[in-house]
């Protein structure tokens, strides 16, 4: 159907004349009249509409082929009239412009200039969010133009070989000088390592080394701060395991009580708010309030303290006394706390070594006082080789365990078709002569051992080809060991040392991590995983067959099949006496860290420790009990110190007023873990007694820094011909433009990493008021004894010397200690992300507990018609009493009992109850008791408690009543 077709029959056609004529398209006839219900067709044009539709479109084409044809004539019209247009307007715009010129040039230089320093900002804000490729560019270029002066060298040097005579004498002269300046410089170098008095012009020459550049700011600012986020890791995650074992315990109350977990899961919430940042606003204490206020009395309190720790980190026998003086559970909670804390748990080279002079000390004191007989430190566990392996084992050697048994036991626990059983009588009614008579156990058992010897022999090798991995500190006291065993037990033989050493390195530090890897993340395990049966029994058969080897120890029994094992045992013992000879072969602390009498004036920044309140009252409270034993005489620096302390400060004292909230009940316990960070100072010398040599110390750091500035500026073949020849001018303006150059330098470095200032102000002296302050100091040094008074310019130059072969490694080993310090904060990420992962678990476990208990809570607190009700329990003391419950009531006697009566009502809080007493009628007081803590009471074996002060109770049967009233079932 065409559109619009209404499929009328009737068509209208007007006529001239306009009468109308009505045409009936399908019986082909028409009519003058209107047909009734007449309707047009709509498909069918009238003469009319087709006329119109032919004149509208001859008009249009008439009028397009008009425009065509005037088409160019009205492109030209309208450009030139568009012309006239613009060029009117460009000229009323420069003549606007010329009268504006001023201000013109005024808005582009101000545009120009707002461009330029959007640029600039854009491009310095690129540089520092890519400081460090812009470091790489630059240390790329640098190599890049010195090696082409390298090779622009080597190319010299070609050039002038084989062209003509005379280019060859030249290029022979070049080759050799070339030679002989570096033959020179390596044998300048060598007397400087090796010599005792390097020449003045070799330490002249790499006095230069002793200046301290950009790169070791930026090393020694990132070492700081690796090691302070170190140190507040390890606390944290000490912190969060404390937490958690505390969750597990009141975990274990809870359900064994049946009582609401909603103070478990505040506690839940408080662990997992306790994150670093947390952490660091603890440390960074207001220093305008507590220990670190400005006032003079507070003032000498903190430094008494910071030479106190000090003196305690740097002269190891007082600690080493202590701990043998305090209980043995006591002086393990205060090794893990207080020591661990006082050595950054010997994150710092110098702190580890420090730590391993403290246990080597109390080692040696042990055995010299506790110990009298060698095999005593095996049945002994003494205190020192415990508190040493438990250190070693978690905080320095860790990943020394993972490294060393990581791959061995993960190949042991892949073998799960292993059969390791050597007992051949599985039942009970067989005895092992008739279970050998079978061929098929003979077979089995031999396959047993065979599987045995096979996973052993992994371990074992794993053990000896990674002894280099063991932590140094170790190696170091298993040395001490058995040199000290040496000497004070002169008849035992060399194999039963050997067989203690065995002792600490494979029983007390390997064989636990080998019977229990997923207790010391020898390997990672998730939360809520745990080894499989099978799988432990293959790792204890493995560490028992390894400890009788160590010990050289036969298995017990007599069987046949037993003697290939001790055979196994005994070529095994062998092999673990070349390792434990060679685990004692390392080189002294001195050596191995590079550490001598004077090293303690090369430290650029001075030692800081982070210690709590509470750790830091406890140690003042225990030096004082024992001052006694710890201080040999009135003239013992440590007396000294104590009696500049005086007697033991309160929190509030230390704390601050402004920190404490004397509301809050637990005000004391919190502000007693603030922590407090005490910058370490000396008031004696560490190598000598004398207080001269402790100012000496001072004179000494500052009269080599001047020795070095002049010896740089000026020549002179000996130290006394430099002192006594007058300075030129040229001199001065090289010396000033040095300490120029140096005062730059300071200027960029950050405060904490700044000089002393004492180095600072004599930077502004002139070269000739530096040689008069060397001569002054130098006779200082005399008359004190730290210089030699007959060869003293040799002496201090000899100082120099060293101090700059130790700046060299001291680099070397700040870089390596920053590579190892990433790893282990690394590590200690992962162990905190394990714990909250383990908070997470807990905390499922938590809310599932505390939904079915509020559900039965809720069901319990409403009546038969589903109204909420108060239970209040109404006791007089004469009836609690004879429940047991009440024991006695101070001042009151028992015929008056029966006028107390005491109310027992639940509180808002979960697990708490509100206890009100009145006498006669009375209200008297009132009591708030929650039931946690009787359950922590309970715990701790604490059968009577107090209420209001004045009631005694009995606690197990107070339990026992808010069990049977409110949360019975």
């Amino acid at each position: 159907m065409v559109l619009g077709d209404n499929r009328s029959l009737w068509v209208r056609i007007v006529l001239p004349d306009s009468s109308s004529y009505f045409f009936h398209l399908q019986e082909l006839e028409g009519t003058w009249q209107r047909p009734h219900g007449f309707i047009q067709n709509s498909t069918f044009l009238t003469h009319q509409e087709i006329q119109t539709v032919l004149r509208s479109v001859s008009m249009l084409r008439t009028r397009d082929l008009q425009w065509k044809a005037s088409e160019p004539l009205m492109v030209q019209f309208q450009a030139c009239v568009r012309g006239f247009l613009l060029r009117q307007r460009l000229r009323q715009r420069l003549l606007y412009l010329n009268s504006q010129l001023p201000a013109v040039l005024t808005i582009q230089s101000h545009w120009k200039r707002f461009r330029q320093q959007r640029e600039y900002r854009c491009r310095l804000q690129y540089l520092y969010q890519n400081w460090r490729a812009v470091v790489k560019i630059q240390a790329t270029v640098k190599m890049w133009l010195t090696r082409r002066r390298f090779l622009a060298r080597i190319a010299y040097f070609r050039t002038n070989v084989s062209v003509t005579p005379l280019s060859k004498t030249v290029g022979a002269v070049i080759r050799i000088q070339a030679f002989f300046r570096a033959s020179r410089t390596r044998e300048e170098y060598r007397l400087l390592v090796h010599s005792s008095a390097p020449p003045l012009s070799v330490v002249r020459k790499f006095a230069h080394l002793l200046e301290f550049g950009d790169n070791d700011v930026r090393q020694e600012a990132e070492l700081l701060r690796l090691r302070q986020e170190v140190v507040r890791t390890i606390r944290a995650n000490q912190q969060l395991e404390a937490d958690l074992d505390l969750m597990d315990l009141k975990i274990g109350l809870l359900v064994r009580n049946r009582v609401t977990l909603q103070e478990v899961v505040s506690h839940c919430k408080k662990i997992t708010k306790k994150n670093k940042e947390k952490l660091s606003d603890m440390m960074a204490l207001d220093k305008h309030k507590g220990l670190k206020a400005l006032s003079k009395e507070k003032r000498d309190r903190l430094e008494a303290y910071q030479q106190l720790f000090y003196l305690l980190q740097t002269q190891p026998m007082y600690l080493a006394r202590l701990i043998f003086l305090m209980p043995q559970n006591k002086s393990t909670s205060f090794m893990q706390t207080v020591i661990f804390t006082l050595f950054n748990y010997g994150s710092d080279c110098r702190e580890a070594f420090l730590l391993l002079q403290l246990f080597t000390a109390a080692l040696r004191h042990e055995i010299s006082v506790k110990v009298d007989r060698p095999q005593e430190v095996v049945t002994g566990n003494p205190t020192v080789i415990k508190m040493l392996v438990s250190f070693y084992r978690h905080a320095r050697g860790q990943n020394a365990l993972q490294s060393i048994l990581g791959t061995a036991i993960r190949e042991i626990l892949e073998e799960t078709n292993l059969n390791i059983r050597t007992d051949p009588s599985l039942p009970y009614e067989v005895s092992v002569e008739e279970a050998l008579s079978h061929p098929e156990v003979q077979q089995r058992l031999n396959v047993s051992i065979l599987n045995l010897k096979k996973l052993t022999e992994r371990v074992l090798s794993a053990i000896i080809s990674n002894t280099h991995r063991l932590p140094y500190g170790l190696r170091y006291t298993a040395k001490v060991l058995r040199d000290a065993l040496m000497e004070k037990f002169l008849q035992a033989s060399e194999d039963e040392i050997y067989k203690i050493v065995g002792n600490l390195i494979y029983y007390r530090y390997m064989n636990p991590a080998i019977v229990a890897p997923d207790g010391f993340d020898i390997l990672e395990f998730g939360a809520g995983s745990a080894l499989q049966a099978n799988q432990r029994r293959a790792l204890g058969s493995v560490a028992r067959l390894l400890q009788h080897s160590a010990a050289l120890k036969p298995l017990p029994g007599h069987a046949p099949h037993l003697d290939a094992l001790n055979q196994f045992i005994t070529d095994t013992h062998k092999r673990f006496r070349k390792f434990l000879c060679a685990v004692c072969d390392v080189p002294e602390p001195e050596e191995r860290f590079n550490i001598d009498e004077y090293s303690e004036t090369l430290i650029l920044n001075r030692p800081v420790i982070y210690i709590s309140i509470g750790e830091l009252i406890n140690t003042h409270k225990l030096l004082l009990e024992h001052q006694d034993c710890l201080c040999e005489g009135t003239s013992d620096p440590l007396q000294q110190l104590l009696q500049d302390l005086g007697s033991v400060a309160s929190i509030q004292e230390l704390v601050g007023e402004g920190h404490l909230n004397p509301t809050d009940p637990n005000t004391e316990q919190s502000s007693a873990k603030m922590e407090v960070s005490l910058t370490l100072t000396s008031k004696f010398d560490v190598f000598k007694s004398c207080d001269d040599q402790t100012d000496s110390k001072g004179i000494l750091l500052s009269t080599k820094q001047l020795i070095i500035d002049v010896i740089r500026t000026q020549p002179g073949d000996t130290l006394s011909e430099i002192l006594q020849v007058s300075a030129s001018r040229d001199q001065e303006v090289q010396h000033g433009w040095l300490m120029e150059k140096r005062a730059k330098r300071d200027a960029h470095t950050p405060e904490k990493m700044k000089r002393n200032q004492s180095l600072i102000s004599d930077s502004n002296l002139t070269l000739q008021e530096k040689k008069r302050k060397i001569q002054r100091n130098l006779r200082n040094l005399q008359a004190t004894g730290t210089l030699r008074k007959h060869d003293t310019h040799a002496h201090v130059l000899q100082i120099i010397a060293q101090d700059i072969r130790h700046q060299r490694v001291y680099r070397q080993r700040r870089q390596a200690e920053l590579v190892k310090l990433r790893h282990t904060l690394q590590s200690l990420n992962s162990k905190s992300n394990f714990h909250s992962e383990q908070v997470d678990y807990y905390s499922q476990y938590i809310n599932t507990c505390l939904h079915n208990l509020s559900q039965a809570n809720r069901k319990k607190m409403c009546d038969t018609k589903g109204k909420k009700k108060q239970l209040t329990l109404t006791y007089t003391a004469a009836r609690l009493h004879e429940k047991g419950v009440l024991l006695e009531i101070e001042d009151l006697p028992l015929t008056q009992f029966k006028n107390v009566i005491f109310d027992i009502a639940p509180a808002e809080e979960d697990g708490t109850f509100l206890v009100k007493a009145r006498f006669m009628g009375v209200d008297m007081e009132k009591f708030p008791l929650k039931y946690q803590d009787l359950l922590q009471l309970q715990y701790e074996e604490v059968s009577v408690m107090k209420l209001f002060d004045k009631a005694k109770v009995n606690v197990n049967l107070l339990i026992f009543l808010l069990n049977k009233k409110f949360f019975k079932k």
